[in-house]
């Protein structure tokens, strides 16, 4: 019966789905069919139709998977999406399929490598008539396809596991499309016949190819698909490799943007776009380190080992990599200053392209010694032209080339480098902020864009700290430290700059403070400490309560993420005081690192209300900042005046009650360190928080009680009463122990008065 309906599957897609009644059926058959290749071996599921036909399972498969792509490319007009429902279900039985074959090591059969090249081969043709059928629409459905649409890299990585069951075959043909287009275009150059058709079939030829010949790989190193290595073994000859031969013909063919007129006819934001996304890929997969390459020739030149060799190797040969380095430096220059605001193309420049190139130690060191990549930083640092970046981009620029700081062996050229390329920046902003007429001009568009763009740079800067560039990017922070307090005084009704100037704080603090010593650390936290400050003395976002009920979207609470930046700046403080570098470093008349907390926790705890704290990431920051306060200082916390003292346990009870089971265990490990705390000290014969009270509501009013006595009643109501998750007992538990040994007898107390209830 399931053999059946694979073939009543097949007539129905010959017959174009035209029946209603066979949509369903059609559907359900696709399940059947990934249900069994889930269940058996890809041997096994392409035996099951040998017993009764000619061919196997996977031709089965292979016919269905290819009428169901053509009819989704027919009809990608309509509404309906069970065609594509359709093709996402068959293309995941090629995934399972395909997997379990890699998975076993062993190769697809040569009847299903035959299938999946003939489905590959049928793709491909049926895309690339769409894609140039798509060349003239003006609709916005016109765009056939975008770099950065997920569902689109979904479905071509499933392509580019077809294509790798039957490399032998698919990657030539890859080439052979990619190469009569290329030849095509510079025809079509020759005698002025528009090439839009054939630039759409490029671009697609580019996002399909990159799938093929590399992974996705976020977050990890990239090595060459295994059935790329695997592959190929009759192959002597580098040139002669067919993926040698692909990565070149598209190499040479994106070198073509370096010439303003060529670039100008063919070269669109959409098609760089393509070529950088295939660039940055291409250079972290398949320029590998050398001594990679040198363990596989020391195992063996047989067969696949051979091949190993050349993909490993063959980027390297006659100082090709470096080429390729260069044009990589000067194309992201191009896309960076040619194609201004052009935002898509410039952030797959800035971190993609340039990210891959700077990632790997070994590509770093060669990038870094061109001349390209010189005029890049001098750009960056002394040019006018890279302004034009949007913020963000500005510091992912500036996090990248800081980074490749530390790929440059000779540690004084490595700290010449980066004040070479910060020092100006730094030396900018001092500038600006030193202006006679600063406060006159200061709010002038394009002062602030400037202001921001500067200080977006620094915190990317601060962002790339590491041990060999720590003391450099130091100093460069404290060149500006007296500029920022100028700034935050000058621009005290900005928000966008005031969140900046916090945000390049928290960032370098982050950065700096597992290296700083006792003087370093000194100068860090008077500089916090007037900072924090000069904030509250403007009352910067203070926020009104008889406004705060109604911050009912993220849009209007975006207002207040300067609040955000200010306690994670405390929390970053609180964190260096952890790493105990300065026990014995205390400089006289330096304020210490609880100091400064605790006036920040002045400034922050006002501003931030009840309604606040519903906000996820807001209160989230402040529960973490909260609990990690009361367990470095907890003794601080009994010397707060009422009123302070008073906000920290109001929140710790708000929050015990939040519905977000990270906050609620914040809290638990606050009141925990709280009572640790006051327990310890009475076995010491001291108060502890004895002088500090709370109010409650009890059978005859108001009552003032001690704070663990308040807190037991409140973690016993919440454990005993109320709807309270599992998961976070043991955090209750150890919260729980302490507030028992300070109030034993109304421990006792209280278990009498349920008893009896």
């Amino acid at each position: 019966p399931l053999l059946s309906c694979g073939l009543n599957l097949r007539m129905s897609l010959r017959n174009q789905f035209e029946m209603e009644e066979v949509k369903g059926e059609f559907i359900d058959g696709c399940h059947v069919l990934l249900s069994v290749a889930s269940l058996t071996s890809s041997s096994l599921f392409d035996n099951l139709l040998k017993s009764i036909r000619q061919y196997g399972t996977i031709n089965l498969l292979s016919a269905l998977t290819s009428e169901a792509v053509k009819s989704v490319l027919d009809n990608q007009n309509e509404e309906e999406t069970w065609g594509s429902d359709a093709l996402d279900i068959l293309l995941e039985t090629w995934n399972v399929i395909l997997g379990e074959a890699c998975a076993d090591k062993s190769p697809m059969s040569a009847d299903g490598a035959l299938a999946a090249s003939n489905l590959f081969k049928i793709i491909v043709e049926s895309h690339l008539k769409a894609a140039a059928d798509s060349a003239f629409e003006d609709s916005d459905d016109a765009e056939y396809f975008h770099v950065s649409v997920s569902k689109r890299d979904e479905q071509l990585a499933l392509y580019a596991l077809i294509a790798r069951a039957a490399a032998d075959t698919t990657i030539p043909f890859l080439e052979q499309l990619f190469s009569e287009r290329f030849a095509r275009l510079s025809q079509q150059r020759d005698v002025e016949n528009d090439p839009t058709r054939t630039l759409e079939e490029l671009y697609w030829l580019l996002l399909i190819t990159s799938h093929v010949l590399t992974d996705s790989g976020e977050g990890e190193t990239l090595l060459i698909p295994e059935a790329l290595q695997a592959g190929f073994t009759n192959v002597v000859e580098v040139a002669q490799h067919p993926v040698v031969t692909l990565s070149w013909s598209i190499i040479n063919f994106s070198r073509q943007c370096l010439d303003p007129g060529i670039r100008g006819r063919y070269f669109s934001p959409r098609l760089m776009e393509a070529v950088i996304w295939f660039l940055a890929r291409w250079v972290a997969t398949y320029l590998v380190p050398l001594d990679v390459s040198r363990e596989i020739d020391s195992v063996g030149r047989h067969g696949s080992q051979h091949s190993r060799k050349l993909l490993n190797s063959f980027a390297w040969d006659n100082n090709q990599g470096e080429l390729v380095l260069d044009f990589v430096v000067l194309m992201s220059m191009v896309a960076l200053t040619t194609y201004q605001g052009e935002i898509e193309l410039q952030t797959l420049t800035c971190q993609k392209l340039l990210a891959s190139v700077v990632r790997r130690k070994h590509t770093c060191a060669y990038v870094v010694q061109l001349d390209s990549w010189r005029d890049l930083t001098r750009a960056f640092a002394s040019g006018r032209s890279l302004f034009s970046l949007s913020g963000r981009l500005q510091r992912s620029l500036a996090e990248t080339l800081a980074c490749a700081a530390s790929c440059i062996k000779d540690p004084e050229a490595s700290v010449q480098y980066l004040r070479d390329l910060m020092g100006p920046v730094a030396g900018c902003l001092v500038e600006n902020a030193s202006r006679s007429d600063l406060k006159s001009v200061a709010h002038q568009p394009d002062v602030i864009y400037m202001v921001c763009c500067l200080l977006e740079r620094l915190r990317g800067a601060a962002r790339a700290t590491q041990p060999r560039t720590q003391k450099v990017l130091f100093e460069m922070g404290h060149t500006v430290m007296n500029s920022l307090l100028t700034l935050l005084e000058v621009y005290k009704n900005q928000s966008e700059v005031i969140y900046m100037i916090l945000k390049f704080v928290v960032d370098f603090i982050d950065g700096q403070a597992v290296f700083l010593d006792g003087k370093e650390t000194s100068v860090l936290m008077s500089f916090c400490l007037r900072l924090l400050q000069i904030y509250s003395s403007h009352n910067i976002g203070k926020v009104m309560l008889s406004l705060s009920s109604t911050l009912r979207s993220e849009s209007q609470s975006e207002k207040y993420k300067d609040l955000r930046a200010l306690l994670r700046l405390l929390t970053n403080i609180c964190s260096k005081d952890l790493v105990g570098f300065l026990s014995d470093s205390n400089i006289e008349g330096s304020p210490d690192i609880a100091e400064v907390i605790y006036v920040g926790l002045d400034i922050v705890t006002p501003l931030i209300s009840l309604d606040l704290l519903k906000y996820p990431k807001l209160s989230r920051d402040y529960f973490v900042l909260m609990s990690h306060l009361l367990e470095v200082y907890p003794e601080k916390v009994a010397h707060l005046n009422r009123d302070a003292f008073g906000r920290i346990t109001g929140s710790l009870e708000f929050g015990l009650r939040n519905q977000d089971g990270d906050v609620v265990e914040r809290c638990l490990t606050a009141v925990n360190a709280l009572a640790s705390y006051h327990f310890k000290e009475r076995l010491g014969g001291r108060g502890g928080l004895g002088s500090q009270v709370m109010e409650s509501e009890g059978s005859n009013g108001k009552l003032q009680e001690s704070i663990s006595s308040h807190f037991l009643r409140l973690l016993l109501q919440l454990l005993l009463f109320e709807d309270f998750r599992m998961e976070l007992a043991g955090s209750a538990a150890d919260a729980l122990l302490p507030l028992l040994f300070c109030e034993q007898e109304l421990y006792q107390r209280l278990v009498h008065e349920l008893l009896e209830k």
